[in-house]
C-alpha cells in the first residue's frame, strides 16, 4: 500500500533546500511578484529608517533632518531610487519642491548621474498614456541638471525659470547631447505620445465631459506642458522642434478652442503664459520660417485682449499679460531676423 504524504510534509520538503527563510519565502507561487521593493527594504533597513525619519508625524518633509543624514545617505546605493519612488506619494506641493531640490543637490556629483536621469525620464515617458503629478518633478529635475552651476544657488526652484532659455550659464553639453541622441533614436515616439496625452487631458480639464474626465487639474497640465517645452528646447533636435512649433501654432490663434472652453477663463493667464514660453522656445531654434507665425500673433493683439471680456474686473492685469506676450513676440522676430539665424 502506497504511503500517503501529507501536504505539510510536501511543503516542508519544498523549502528544505533553501538556507534562509528570506530565500524560501519567494518560492511560494506569485509571492515574489508582490514584494516589489523587498530586496531594498530588507537589505537597507537602516538607511530606510533614516529616510523615513525625514518626515514628521503629519507626513511633512524636514530638510534639516535630511541634511543631517546626508553623509550617510551618500553610502546608500539605492538611495536615489527609493527617494524618487517615495516622492511620487508626497501630496503637499511645497514638500515635493523641497525634496526635488534636495535630490538635485544630492546627486549632482554622482558618477551614476546618467543612470538617475534615465530612470526618471523613463518614469515620465515609458507609459505615455499615463499621467502623474510627478511627471512635472521629473522634467524640473533634468532641466536643472542641464546647468552646471544650478546646485550652487541657495533657493529652491518651484519650476524651471523661463530665463534658462536665454541664460549664458555653462550647460552640461555631454548630458544634453546624450539625451538629444536618445530622443532622436529610441525615446522620441513615446515622448511625443506623452505630449499628446497631456494636451488631450488639458482639453478635457477645460471642457469636462460626462463620459471622460482629465487625470489631473488644468493648472498642473499647463505647467507640465510648459516644463516639456523647456526641456525639448534645451535638448534640441528636429523632432522636438516640431513639437514646440506645433504647440505655438495652436496657441498663437485667439480662436484656438482651449481659449473658449467652459473653464478657460479660469486659466487664461496660465494659457497665455504658456504661449509666452513657447515663443521663447521657438526663438531659440532660430528658424526664419517661423517669423510669419510669430508676426501673426502680433497683429492679433486686440483679439487676445478681447478673450478676457470687457466687463472683467481683472482686465488691466490681463492687458499687461498680453502686452508682455507682444513684447516677447517682437524680441523673437528680431532674433530670427538676425544675420546668424538661418532657416532649417
Amino acid at each position: 500500500m502506497k504511503k500517503k504524504v501529507s501536504l505539510k510534509t510536501k511543503s516542508r520538503k519544498k523549502f528544505d533546500k533553501f538556507d534562509t527563510a528570506y530565500n524560501a519565502i519567494f518560492k511560494i507561487d506569485d509571492l515574489k511578484k508582490r514584494f516589489v521593493r523587498s530586496p531594498i527594504e530588507i537589505n537597507n533597513n537602516r538607511y530606510i529608517q533614516m529616510w523615513r525619519d525625514c518626515f514628521d508625524n503629519r507626513g511633512r518633509f524636514s530638510r534639516a533632518q535630511f541634511n543631517q543624514y546626508l553623509p550617510l545617505f551618500s553610502e546608500w546605493d539605492s538611495a536615489f531610487y527609493l527617494m524618487w519612488l517615495d516622492l511620487k506619494s508626497v501630496s503637499v506641493k511645497e514638500d515635493r519642491t523641497t525634496i526635488i531640490n534636495c535630490l538635485v543637490r544630492f546627486v549632482k556629483d554622482s558618477r551614476y548621474i546618467n543612470e538617475y536621469i534615465d530612470f526618471i525620464l523613463k518614469d515620465f515617458f515609458y507609459y505615455p498614456l499615463h499621467l502623474h503629478y510627478s511627471d512635472i518633478n521629473a522634467l524640473i529635475f533634468v532641466n536643472m541638471l542641464f546647468f552646471k552651476q544650478c546646485t550652487n544657488r541657495d533657493y529652491d526652484f518651484e519650476r524651471t525659470p523661463e530665463e534658462v532659455l536665454i541664460s549664458r550659464e555653462e550647460k552640461n553639453t555631454k548630458l544634453i547631447d546624450r539625451l538629444s541622441n536618445l530622443i532622436a533614436n529610441e525615446w522620441g515616439g513615446r515622448f511625443y505620445e506623452k505630449i499628446r496625452t497631456i494636451k488631450k487631458n488639458l482639453t478635457l480639464a477645460l471642457e469636462p465631459q460626462k463620459e471622460k474626465t482629465a487625470t489631473l487639474a488644468a493648472d498642473i497640465l499647463i505647467n507640465m506642458l510648459r516644463e516639456a517645452l523647456i526641456f525639448f528646447t534645451l535638448v534640441g533636435g528636429t523632432g522636438v522642434y516640431k513639437v514646440v512649433r506645433d504647440t505655438v501654432e495652436e496657441f498663437a490663434s485667439p480662436d484656438f478652442g482651449l481659449y473658449h472652453s467652459k473653464n478657460s477663463i479660469l486659466y487664461l493667464k496660465n494659457l497665455l503664459q504658456l504661449l509666452q514660453v513657447g515663443i521663447r522656445c521657438l526663438a531659440i531654434f532660430g528658424d526664419k520660417k517661423d517669423i510669419e507665425l510669430l508676426s501673426a500673433i502680433k497683429i492679433r493683439e486686440k483679439e487676445f485682449i478681447a478673450l478676457k471680456g470687457v466687463l472683467d474686473l481683472d482686465l488691466s492685469f490681463h492687458k499687461k499679460v498680453v502686452k508682455k506676450l507682444m513684447s516677447l513676440t517682437d524680441e523673437a522676430v528680431a532674433s530670427l531676423q538676425a544675420p546668424g539665424a538661418v532657416a532649417v
